[in-house]
């Protein structure tokens, strides 16, 4: 059956949005209609009610990000939900993840799932709610190989174009299914992964918070590597078409100590090879998550002796070597960076009408 983009759009109606709201006491309009706006996002629901009944909506972390763009929640702030029906209700944050950028926000009203998708071949479509009116936002486009401005290395990139306020929205495929949430970037669409954004949701509920592994390192995939970057690793090993190339390695970090330098490729990790077609990026970084949750339920926490068995390529001396690297506990002054943009919040309504 044709599945046309509005028809997946109108799967996937039950879109909300959130406001966020100054309760500061310093604020005299707090005496009126609850206080100043501050910033708008999307957002939706991917798991169901808790033991309350209460709905969790997904969102970015943008919304209740510190105004100065550091890992805080803005102190003395109401959350207002404008459901699809019209109605608005109060929003109480119930968990944040400032390294991956993702919040989650109860209500006391249903809203019906979404189902969760793992393809991203072919088309998508970015959704969102419209500040004025709740109108639903939607922008066609593809999946491309390009690197987000951000500096999550688990995030792909759409060629999807999205409002400030349609941070926080869903990427979906035509069929309805939900591939990741959407971050707003001036040119172009990032979004995170639903099976990193799993991952994160079922940390939290098991040890209350993100229990992931420092390395480091930055890297990305082959394809995203310049030309001019990647002949003399091909002069040095004309049969590698697959791994990660390592873009950065912070002095004093545990790929550091273990020997890793800019330049390597990781061709694999444990016993798992590594691929370096963009879909991969995310991939590694479930793989480290797995590997730090399942050491904290075997030793009850983190404790500090994670390791991890990797297999690079060198190309200033054309070796393939094994190291271990002894990873950290991630900490906050190692988070992914996302700058938080002043807000604006100008509807935009992007014909999805099909083409002919």
């Amino acid at each position: 059956r044709l599945v046309t983009p509005m028809m997946a759009a109108l799967r996937v109606f039950r879109l909300v949005k959130l406001h966020c709201w100054s309760q500061s006491q310093s604020s005299a309009c707090l005496l009126l209609q609850g206080g100043k706006r501050i910033r708008v996002c999307s957002g939706f629901v991917m798991h169901g009610t808790d033991n309350t009944g209460a709905n969790m909506i997904l969102t970015s972390a943008t919304l209740v990000r510190s105004l100065n763009g550091d890992s805080n929640v803005i102190s003395d702030v109401t959350v207002k939900v404008l459901l699809p029906d019209g109605h608005i209700t109060d929003g109480h944050i119930f968990l944040v993840d400032f390294h991956y950028n993702v919040a989650v926000v109860k209500i006391a009203a249903y809203l019906a799932l979404l189902e969760e998708g793992t393809t991203n071949n072919g088309a998508v479509l970015a959704l969102g709610r419209a500040y004025e009116g709740g109108l639903l936002m939607c922008s066609r486009g593809q999946v491309v190989n390009k690197k987000s401005k951000f500096g999550c290395a688990e995030l792909l990139v759409s060629s999807c174009k999205v409002s400030m306020a349609g941070s926080g929205g869903p990427l979906v495929n035509y069929n309805g299914q939900v591939l990741g949430i959407n971050f707003y970037e001036k040119n172009q669409t990032s979004y995170l992964p639903m099976l990193i954004v799993s991952r994160i949701l079922e940390q939290h509920h098991c040890f209350g918070k993100l229990i992931s592994p420092w390395l480091g390192l930055r890297y990305s995939s082959l394809h995203m590597v310049p030309l001019a970057v990647l002949e003399p690793i091909y002069q040095k090993f004309p049969d590698v078409d697959q791994g990660l190339y390592v873009s950065k390695v912070v002095e004093g970090s545990p790929a550091d100590v273990a020997g890793l330098r800019v330049g390597d490729v990781l061709v694999k990790c444990g016993d798992k090879l590594l691929s370096s077609v963009p879909e991969f990026m995310h991939q590694f970084g479930a793989m480290l998550l797995d590997d730090a949750k399942a050491h904290s339920e075997a030793f009850g926490g983190w404790a500090g002796d994670m390791t991890i068995e990797v297999v690079i390529k060198r190309q200033r001396d054309g070796s393939t070597v094994s190291k271990t690297i002894a990873a950290e506990m991630l900490r906050e002054n190692n988070y992914n960076r996302w700058p938080a943009p002043m807000p604006s919040y100008t509807i935009r309504l992007i014909n999805v009408t099909p083409r002919r």
